[in-house]
Formats: C-alpha cells, structure tokens, sequence
C-alpha cells in the first residue's frame, strides 16, 4: 500500500484519531483522578478531578436528566495529542456517590469535538455545573430532591479561607435573626460562606462556641443561599453550648419558622423543647445533633474507594494492495494479516482518605498489569507481562499548621511541573490568602519507569495568592532540572486562574532563563451566557516539548545528556544550541459556541489554527520524523448537534462533522453515535464513522467506514459489564496502487466498584454487639438514658 507519507500522521493524530473507535477498554495511564461528594443539606456537590489542565466547554442536558455529557478541552498541546493517539474509555468511583444519586462517571476520549465526561445518575435529577477553581476539575451540584437556585457549582474547599476565629467567646450576640437579607449572593460571598461554615464547624469541634457563633452568624446575615438552613441551626446549638439560652431558643424558632420540614426540623424542635424543659416548662428531651458533623471528636474517621477492571482486547488487521500499472501475479499473498493487539488489561484504582482532629489525608493507587498474549509479528510472546503504576502518594494535612505533604508518585500541573514526577510536595497555606510551596523528584514519562530513572531530577518552589477579587488566583514559581550536574531546565514563571459559575479563565507564562527563551505563553477560559450558551477559546504559544536540554536527544543514540557528553564530540553549549534547534514551537488559536435550541436540542461549532514550525535537522543522514514536519497553517473545523429524551427517556443522539486542512492533506468525518438505554440496565450504544481523504499536490484517494456498537450492563450497582466491537474498513488509492484494509476491534470486560468507610463498619459492629451505633451514641453524649429508650452500652468510645 502507497500511503499518505509519514510525515503527515503527527500533525493529523487529531483528526485521524476520530477514525479510531471509542474503545471502552480502561487505561493505566488515567486521565481521571478521583471524584469527590460533598452533601449540604440537599445539595450534593461532585467534583471529578483530572490529572491535565481542561477547559470546560459545554454541557448537556442543560439542567436536568439521567445522562450528562461534558465536553472538556485538554489546554496542554502535548495531553491533547495523547488523547488524540490513543483509543480508551475511562472510569472512575466517587466517593459517597449514592448520596448525590450519581451511578458511574466515565470519560470518552475519541470524539471529534474532543473528550466528554459522562455523568449517570441513578434517576432523573436537576443539577448545574461549572469549572473547578484549579482548572483541573468540573464540579456539578446536584438538586437531591428538588430544583435549587442555591445549590451552586462551588466546593466548599476552593473558597477562600477566613482568619482564625477568636479563642475568647463574643459576648456581644449578632442580632437575633428573622428573615434573609432578599436579593441574589454573590458567587463571593457563597464561597465565603462556604468557608465559614468550615471554619465554624472546627470552633465548635474545639468548643470555641464565641468564634463559631461569629461564623455562622455571618453566613445567616447573607442572603439566602445553599448554607443558609445549616448555618441557622448550629447558631442556636452554638449558643445553646456556650449557655445562652435565651439567645438559643430565639434562633430555633426562627429556624422552624424559615425551615420547618424535615430531619433538621425535627432535631430542633426536640432541641427547642429540651430548652423549655430546661426552663422548668414541660417538654421533649434534648436530640443531639450527629455526631460526625460538629461535635467533639478524637476518633479518626476514614473511608474507602476503589475501581478494579479486567479486559480482553483483540486488533486485527487485513491488507490487499495491488498496482494497477503491473500485471496481477497470481502467487501474490492476497491478504496480508497483522495482529496489532491481543491482551489482557487489568487495573486497580485505589483511594482512601483519613480524618481526625489534628490530620486528614489520602492514599492513592493506580496501577495495572498488562498481560499480552501475541507479538505483533504473531509469535508467542512469554515473559512480556507489564506492570504498571501511574499514581502511588500519600498526602496528609496537619491541620494546625496548614500544611499539606505529598509524597510518592503523583500528577501535578502547577509550581513549572506538566506532569507526573516521583518525589515530594510540600504546601503552607501561610495566611488565608498566601500559600509557599516546595517541590522536589525525578519525571516519570512513562508508568512503566522505576523511579528517578536516569538520575534526572528536579526541584522548586513557588508563593500562590487569592482568591481575591471573587475567583481570582495567582502564583510564581521558580524550576531547574539537572541531568547529574548538568542542566537541564530553568525556569520562572506565573499562573493565573479566575473561575465563577459562569466564567473560567486560565493563562500561563514560562521563561527558561537557560536558555534565554520563552517556553509557553497560554490563554484559555470559557463564559456561559444567561440563556445558557457558552463561548470558549484560547491561543497558545509554546515550544514543543518544553524547552530542554533533553531535547537535543530527539535525533540521536543516546539516552541520557551525560552518555551524550562522554560518547560525542559535541560540547555542552552545542547541546545547548541543538536543544534550542530541535524543538518546534506551536501556535493556535481556537474559538468554540454551544448553544441550546430547546430543552432537547443543542448546537456546537469550533474552528482551529494550528501553526508548527520546522525544527532544524542536525545533519541531512540522521533527519528524522521530527525534524520533517511540515510548516504552514493547518485549520480544523468542526459542527456537532445533540438531541435528547427523542423517542425515549434517557435516549441521546450525537451527529458531527469535521473537516481538516494540512499543508498536504484535507480530510472529513462524519460522526453518528446514539446512547439508547433499552431498560435501567442495559444501555446500547452503535456508532457509525464515516471519512474521505485527499491529498494537496497528489492524487491521494481515502475512503473510510467504521461502524462500532457498544454495550453496556450495570449488572448490580457496583459491577459493569462493557462489551464493544468494531470494523473499520479503508479504501485508497495513490500513484496507481490500490489498497483495502480491514480492521477488525473487540473490547470484552468487568469493572468492579467498591467503597466502605468507618461509619458503615462501626454501624455493623453496633448492630453484631447490640450497641447504639455512632448517630444513636450521639444521643448518648447530652442525654443519659437515651431519649429513644435504647441502652448506650458501657464500652461506647466518647460516651459519657
């Protein structure tokens, strides 16, 4: 087969990747981080954290459903063109997702309009989403029993910290509360808010009752908001703990009075009519709040989370070419068979989490093991097991220092780092606003590397401030990296984060000072207008990869700067200028528009320039695929529209065309994809791919068709079945060579969920020793018998 030079496939991955099917195998090299919950009354917050700096770019449905697709855009050129290269689906287990009604989470990477999070709820339910503050995460606030204009997209962790409240109680009481101040909050003032109800819940944990009055009477002067209810019933048990009872019971009727229903309004009614009783008036006993929300507490809490999977995934290939110039020979090996795949993939995704009154932190593990079965060229392949590890840290914070330690394996994209290093992070949250970090490790490019391999190593530091001016936040940071004792990398540079509901903006500067070069100048953000489209873009100047002495090993036999010192002739400012000459420097700008047309239609458009200069080859023998690529503008556009609850509800239809221009080829796909639940259980998924090539200056001809259809069985709530086949077949022609390829794709397997945590254990041990459990034993704690009739048992840890 004559095909499109090679030359061309690099700077196309984007777009010849739309031609690969949406493989649902799971990848050791995840993409997904973890995914957090966090409850607030009837708001669930969910935080899906990435491994690589995204741009939110669009949501559907708007607001409510069982499926919700968000499209996210990698910032990083050299994170994108990874997605673009590789065929994976990924999963990953939120902890207490049940609580925000959230089934599974899994990302689609190969979509022509780039990758999508999918979010499925067990039911339908009202949510809204928007952009993480660290450009890195999505958040999604879930409505858990009805639509609320307060459950906003803001994890409570992300707004900004308030100073430590006074150790001396107030004796001057805010004024007794009525109703909420009216109007809309500001998205300021809900994460101060946030971070109030934090920081009250800590001074009432360390029986501060003046500092947490002071909190929570702050978040019950703003408007009303998500923290409004919460906030108005610790103020009362605050006060109520601290002995003021007239100041108490005034802030339970007015809490019953704006919030009657419910649990919370039956824990204050006993509370109210403990008071009275209390007055020497008749009543019902004291209820105590629970235990795990405020109240003192030495004992640690932990939990547990985990994703384990196992699949089988099978690539074949069948070519025929012939050359119509020539005769046919009859003794021609009519199909040539190539097996491109034939493995066992099997992972484990591992995060627990601790908490008690002087730390809290996690364990995180990622890692699999890839068991092949065949070489590509068909021969038994024995011994070539791979594992792998992507993430193994643990991450502590001693609270009363603010100090926060990571250490192992680990992700990070911030301080000058892109990526995953071995070695240690060191962060002090200082004042409220000024954080200092230090860091110091080795890369690790590939999850295969044992540690600080090739003795290359790192180390910096950097000073974060914000967020200041409602969601701005800003940070400097200094890099060097040595190969041994030579340089490799020095560099300064800041980034800048603004993120609000509606508005997410990142930009980045890094100057190497060894080299005497801009490395990276990025802008990216996204705005979401009131009716609900969004505008998102971004331009970008970088040296890829980032500039580097390594760099000048792109085109050489060696695998180290110092094996290239001592086996060359070359000098280190050679080195130097050859690093400089052999990175490219890449240049786009790229605008995107969403935009509903009805509750079950939504439209998307983006278009892409793309610029990629030449790097200069070391001598004309030893050019290679690198120091080819082609100059010139490339552009890339693209249309997508989305229809939901069609003929079904829960149904989903995507339709998208792309179209791509490259200095010697134009290309254009066309996407058909449907998610069609045929019961709660069964989802199917068929899929049709349709591309035509043709070469700028040759008669290159290109005819592709994939079709795919995948299925996918939540066989219990925590087992998912996932099957997935494939065909792709390809027609071309050029220079009078004629070729037919059959791709033929399968992907079979299990993903197993799993979670326990300290309160399930300790309700299970309650019920098998006959003991209250935790929630009960916090009756125990103010009310001895317990107000319930239930004995609190002796051997009760905390129980008085």
């Amino acid at each position: 087969m004559v095909s499109a030079p090679p030359r061309w496939l690099l700077l196309a991955a984007a777009t010849l990747g739309a031609l690969r099917p949406a493989s649902a195998q799971p990848v050791v090299d995840r993409v997904l981080a973890s995914a957090q919950v966090a409850v607030q009354g009837d708001c669930a917050i969910l935080k899906v954290n990435f491994n690589i700096r995204i741009r939110y770019a669009s949501h559907f449905p708007l607001d409510h459903g069982e499926e919700l697709r968000i499209s996210v855009n990698p910032i990083d050129r050299k994170q994108a063109d990874a997605l673009a290269l590789t065929s994976r689906r990924e999963a990953v287990t939120a902890t207490d997702g049940e609580a925000a009604g959230v089934r599974a989470i899994d990302l689609e990477t190969q979509n022509p309009t780039g990758p999508v999070l999918q979010i499925h709820f067990a039911r339908t339910l009202d949510y809204q989403v928007g952009p993480g503050a660290d450009a890195q995460s999505i958040l999604v606030a879930i409505a858990r029993s009805k639509h609320s204009a307060t459950c906003q997209p803001i994890w409570s962790a992300d707004a900004p910290k308030m100073a430590d409240a006074p150790r001396r109680a107030d004796t001057s009481a805010p004024a007794r509360p009525k109703d909420a101040p009216g109007g809309p909050i500001s998205d300021a003032d809900v994460r101060a808010a946030g971070a109030a109800m934090d920081e009250g819940r800590a001074a009432l944990k360390h029986n501060n009752f003046g500092g947490a009055i002071q909190l929570f009477g702050k978040v019950v002067s703003l408007p009303e908001n998500q923290y409004s209810a919460e906030a108005m019933e610790l103020l009362g048990f605050a006060y109520q703990r601290a002995g003021k009872l007239g100041e108490a019971r005034a802030t339970y009727e007015d809490c019953l009075r704006r919030y009657p229903g419910g649990e919370r309004g039956d824990r204050v009614r006993q509370r109210l009519a403990g008071i009275v009783t209390q007055s020497g008036e008749a009543g019902m006993p004291l209820k105590a709040l629970p235990i795990d929300k405020f109240s003192q507490n030495s004992a640690t809490t932990w939990s547990l989370v985990g994703t384990a999977s196992t699949f089988y995934i099978r690539d074949d290939s069948f070519r025929s070419a012939r050359d119509t110039s020539v005769a046919p020979n009859p003794n021609a090996n009519v199909d040539d068979n190539a097996v491109h795949q034939n493995e066992m993939l099997s992972t484990i995704d591992l995060m627990g989490t601790w908490n008690n009154d002087q730390t809290k932190g996690r364990v995180r593990f990622s890692g699999g093991e890839e068991h092949r079965f065949s070489a590509l060229d068909q021969q038994p392949m024995t011994g070539m097991d791979e594992w792998g590890v992507a993430a193994m840290s643990v991450e502590t914070l001693v609270k009363d220092w603010n100090l926060t330690m990571v250490g192992g394996r680990q992700t990070l994209n911030a301080d000058g780092m892109l990526g995953r290093f071995d070695g240690m992070l060191l962060s002090w949250q200082a004042l409220p606003m000024i954080k200092f970090d230090l860091i110091g490790g080795s890369p690790a490019n590939s999850r295969y590397d044992v540690p600080f391999k090739n003795e290359r190593y790192f180390y910096g530091a950097a000073v974060g401030f914000g967020p200041f001016l409602g969601g701005l936040e800003t940070s400097f940071y200094v890099n060097e990296q040595r190969d041994r004792w030579l340089v490799d990398r020095e560099a300064i540079g800041t980034d800048v984060r603004y993120v609000d509901p509606e508005k997410f903006a990142f930009g980045n500067i890094d100057y190497d000072i060894h080299f005497q070069r801009l490395n990276a100048a990025i802008f990216s953000g996204s705005w979401t207008l009131l009716d609900k489209s969004t505008i998102y873009g971004g331009v970008d100047y970088r040296r890829t990869p980032f500039l580097s002495s390594w760099n000048s090993l792109l085109n050489q036999p060696f695998s180290t700067l110092y094996d290239a010192l001592r086996n060359s002739t070359e000098t280190f400012d050679e080195i130097r200028q050859d690093a400089i000459d052999q990175t490219p420097i890449y240049k786009s700008a790229m605008i995107g528009f969403s935009h509903p047309l009805s509750e079950r239609l939504q439209i998307a458009a983006d278009a892409t320039l793309v610029n990629l200069t030449q790097p200069l080859p070391l001598t004309p023998a030893n050019s290679s695929l690198l120091t080819t690529l082609p100059a010139g503008n490339e552009y890339y556009y693209s249309l997508q529209l989305i229809g939901t609850n069609i003929f079904k509800e829960g149904d989903m239809y995507m339709g998208a065309l792309r179209y791509a221009q490259q200095p010697m080829l134009r290309q254009y796909v066309l996407d058909l994809n449907t998610r069609y639940p045929l019961t709660h259980e069964w989802v199917l998924g068929p899929r049709l791919r349709l591309g035509y090539e043709t070469g700028i200056g040759t008669d290159l001809k290109q005819y592709t068709v994939l079709p795919s259809f995948l299925i996918d069985y939540y066989w219990t709530p925590d087992l998912n079945f996932e099957a997935e086949i494939g065909a792709q077949w390809t027609s071309s022609s050029q220079a009078g060579v004629k070729t037919r390829d059959t791709e033929l794709l399968a992907t079979v397997g299990l993903r197993y969920t799993f979670q326990a945590d300290s309160a399930s254990n300790a309700n299970a041990a309650a019920d098998k020793r006959k003991l209250p459990t935790p929630a009960a034993a916090a009756l125990c704690r103010y009310s001895s018998p317990r107000p319930d009739g239930g004995d609190c048992g002796p051997s009760v840890p905390g129980v008085r």
